[in-house]
């Protein structure tokens, strides 16, 4: 953000805060005042044009509060800058308890965005300003923007502040004559303007003021430093053609003039401490060894040294851009070696006090990236779990894949990541590196171990080992030792062990304070065990819990909660819910679209579910292609009796469906909802009844059903579905 005139943004949180400003910009703020039919206001110009200057200063006229989020590169990933939305909210009047619904951790971002564009529409109109927007370069960051400006309330505004062209749909929006822009052009002082920005700096330059606006060409920066300048040498009348307008002579201002009389100490803290995009009395503690800070900043900031209060308490502070990245420059050619040192420091502080996210930053940074390893592999569970793939995804990136094979905590995680994504080929890769380059004697050898489990190349019996193994070198406080459990107790499970149901049942009661998708993938499988066990009430718990946390909780975006979804289809085609079991089949298929070669007892498990539900609702077709893909995976699963006993029993039944034809019959799903009433006494009418239909249509769908059966009469027709495995055997 820039503030050549004293006013500055307030950070993720508030209204821009108010500080004394040189320069009214009169001419701006009438023609912002006047655009109420824009939804958006757009500033788009280089740095120094004052574009956050002049929001701020529409903020103090207009009655409407503004909602400032100060961007940052972090918040490129979606889920960081919802979070920041819905803090920034805070100064709209929105009730406290829906600002804690707003913050309160999701595991996927576009939940707290639905959650936001609710909570909008009872508001009062208010003003949101996305600052140092230039800073986002993801598409998904821009849609989470564009999303929020079509859910703003009436006479509610977007405004915008960037260096480059936005990831808006520009055209859209000035087509539809819902867009002011205000550019390079706009934003430049006029010479008028010139004049009284040097004046209240207490110069009088005369025609020189113009021949240094000129040479500026309006820009603010230039200016105001130009001013600087010279009433530190005196008020001197400069030669004008010493101002070109560029960086170089800004940041030959700042370096040359603006530190001169800069006692050294302060200057040292300057650029020490000029590696934070936040500046806190703590933070800058711990960076520059110092136990001041706090006061220095505020000394600071009040002598106007660019140091701009991001609140209004004098907590929290941050560096004009242009005397940052100065800063920086100076950094750089000083002690290039001191500024590795100093962000590793702030990554130490960061991590401390819970800022991973930013103190990961930091250590990659640093070039410590055995402390960035162990940073991401601490919050794995988080970034996965609250979907900050797209941070993950960028470190990764940052780090490169070789230096990532040589840091375990890195192999881990990359593993993970992939596993998220349902990229099986790449996790195998991973493991098979994890299993190569960490050894025993490690400290997250246990989760290398925990990883095979999880992926059972070793079959059920290596699963339930893996798991056990695991377990014993884990702490007891680890929470990974849930997923130990959860994976031990699916290796039982597959191979027909009794003991799995308490195994599991224990992993699901744990994994609720630990983590949501173990908790789902547990209660999956003790919907499928119950199933097994007969007791079809019990699979409907587990099943339906399951996908409630899912859907609760917005782990959709997961490719592993397929299943969840398919278990609650095949629960429910036994129910002879038709409709909803077809429906819930088509949810898993597109939660698990993209999956590739995934984990072999995962992908037997998913296929022979669908299979199941497929066959218990007529669909023969897509149930053939789903045996023959539990069949693919099956060797792979050495023990998996459960499984092959699951295929055993479709195949059968396909057998039977067929009847010594090349195909077997299919019924439509209407014909098969009226196939589940015919074992009841109830008559045509009263089944119509039921069904929302007339007598005549159900008794043409029962005449449909006897002839594709075979059957002349209702009790063969009942015969013949249980044969089929359509009913259950019992009169229901």
């Amino acid at each position: 953000m820039e503030s050549m005139t004293g006013t500055a943004g307030q950070g993720d949180l508030g209204q821009a805060g108010s500080r004394s400003h040189f320069l009214p910009r009169t001419r701006l703020i009438e023609q912002l005042a006047g655009a109420g039919a824009a939804r958006v206001i757009l500033l788009e110009a280089p740095a120094g044009y004052s574009k956050s200057t002049t929001l701020g200063l529409w903020g103090e006229v207009d009655s409407r509060p503004f909602a400032w989020v100060q961007l940052e590169e972090r918040h490129n990933d979606p889920a960081l800058l919802a979070q920041a939305i819905a803090s920034a909210l805070e100064v709209t009047g929105i009730d406290s308890g829906t600002l804690d619904e707003l913050r309160a951790p999701v595991p996927d971002y576009r939940l707290r965005l639905e959650r936001i564009s609710s909570a909008m529409t009872g508001l009062d109109p208010f003003v949101l300003v996305f600052d140092d927007a230039h800073l986002i370069q993801a598409d998904s960051a821009w849609q989470v923007i564009y999303t929020v400006i079509a859910s703003m309330p009436e006479r509610s505004q977007v405004a915008v502040a960037t260096r480059s062209h936005p990831g808006l749909p520009v055209g859209r929006l000035r087509a539809r004559g819902e867009l002011l822009e205000l550019g390079v052009r706009d934003l430049a002082l006029t010479r008028r303007e010139s004049h009284e920005l040097l004046a209240s700096l207490d110069l009088d330059l005369g025609d020189v003021a113009d021949e240094i606006h000129d040479r500026a060409e309006g820009w603010p920066a230039a200016l105001y430093l130009a001013g600087l300048a010279i009433r530190q040498a005196g008020g001197t009348k400069p030669e004008p053609q010493s101002f070109d307008g560029g960086d170089r002579i800004v940041v030959e201002y700042f370096r040359d003039e603006f530190f001169q009389d800069m006692p050294d100490e302060k200057a040292q803290f300057l650029y020490r401490t000029s590696i934070l995009e936040e500046l806190t009395g703590p933070l800058c503690d711990a960076v520059t060894d110092r136990s001041d800070s706090a006061e220095m900043l505020n000394e600071l900031a009040k002598e106007n040294a660019l140091i701009i209060p991001l609140d209004r308490t004098g907590d929290r502070f941050r560096c004009h851009h242009l005397f940052r990245d100065m800063l920086l420059s100076e950094m750089r050619h000083r002690d290039p070696e001191a500024k590795s040192e100093l962000r590793r420091r702030a990554a130490i502080w960061l991590a401390a006090n819970g800022e991973i996210p930013r103190a990961t930053d930091h250590a990659i940074n640093s070039g410590d990236f055995e402390l960035a390893g162990s940073l991401i592999w601490l919050d794995i569970a988080d970034t996965l779990g609250h979907g900050r793939l797209a941070s993950l995804d960028r470190w990764l990136g940052e780090i490169g894949d070789d230096r990532v094979a040589q840091i375990p905590a890195l192999i881990l995680a990359r593993s993970h990541r992939e596993l998220a994504m349902g990229h099986g080929d790449e996790a195998f890769y991973w493991l098979s590196v994890a299993e190569r380059e960490i050894p025993e004697d490690s400290p997250v050898y246990g989760d290398v171990i925990l990883l095979r489990a999880t992926m059972g190349p070793n079959g059920t019996e290596g699963m339930i080992e893996d798991g056990e193994m695991a377990a014993e070198l884990m702490a007891p406080s680890n929470p990974f030792q849930v997923p130990s459990k959860l994976y031990r107790g699916i290796g039982l499970f597959l191979g027909e062990d009794e003991s799995a149901e308490p195994v599991l049942r224990e992993a699901a009661r744990e994994a609720v304070k630990v983590s949501a998708i173990i908790q789902v993938i547990a209660q999956a499988q003790l919907a499928l065990e119950a199933l097994d066990s007969g007791d079809l009430d019990r699979a409907d718990e587990y099943a339906s819990r399951a996908r409630d946390v899912v859907e609760r909780s917005g782990l959709r975006i997961l490719r592993i909660m397929s299943l969840v979804y398919v278990v609650l289809g095949l629960v429910r085609a036994q129910q002879g819910r038709v409709d909803d079991s077809m429906a819930l089949l088509e949810s898993g298929a597109k939660v698990g679209e993209g999956m590739v070669d995934f984990i072999p007892w995962y992908e037997g498990e998913l296929a022979a579910t669908r299979c199941r539900a497929y066959l218990r609702t007529g669909q023969f077709d897509p149930a053939t292609e789903q045996l023959r893909k539990a069949e693919s995976v099956l060797e792979s699963i050495p023990g998996a009796t459960r499984l092959e006993g699951w295929i055993d029993d479709a195949r059968d039944q396909l057998e039977r469906a067929r009847g010594g034809s090349s195909s077997p019959v299919n019924l439509t799903p209407a014909e098969l909802r009226a196939l589940q009433y015919l074992p009841s006494h109830h008559s045509f009418r009263a089944i119509g009844e039921q069904l929302y239909l007339s007598q005549n249509t159900v008794k043409t769908q029962a005449n449909s059903l006897y002839r594709k059966l075979g059957v002349n009469s209702r009790a063969e027709a009942v015969m013949e579905g249980r044969r089929l495995g359509l009913l259950d055997d019992e009169v229901e």
